[in-house]
């Protein structure tokens, strides 16, 4: 038992000094790579990864979005707010990351746990 105990410090100590990487979007691989078997450290690159989707996905809507000459300027606003929410996200990822908490980000954290990435 307190073997196991010593082995779930060890993962959040050795898992807080690089778990922050997961959510500055491609160096989400960082800490897969360093520390594969680290079960803090895959909590927050799956929440990474989902971020960075979210991300990619939104550029590409945005895209489309300034295509189209009658919404231009309130897809402008719109774009300005929701990168202003991933900003937060990104802050708030990094803060619990590096304090040792396994919380979830508001409104992508279903979305993080359901990922089988890894």
């Amino acid at each position: 038992m307190e073997e196991k105990i010593n082995d779930q410090k060890d993962d959040l100590s050795q898992g807080k000094q690089i778990a922050w990487l997961s959510y500055l979007w491609i160096l989400v691989i960082v800490p897969l790579l360093v520390a594969p078997q680290n079960e803090y450290v895959k909590f927050h690159v799956r929440q990474g990864i989902a971020l960075l989707i979210l991300e990619i996905g939104w550029a590409l809507l945005d895209i489309f979005l300034q295509i189209i000459p009658i919404i231009r300027y309130l897809a402008g606003i719109l774009n300005f707010l929701i990168w202003i929410a991933f900003l937060i996200l990104i802050v708030m990822g990094i803060i619990y990351s590096v304090q040792g908490e396994k919380k979830a980000l508001p409104i992508i954290g279903e979305f993080a746990a359901s990922l089988k990435i890894i």
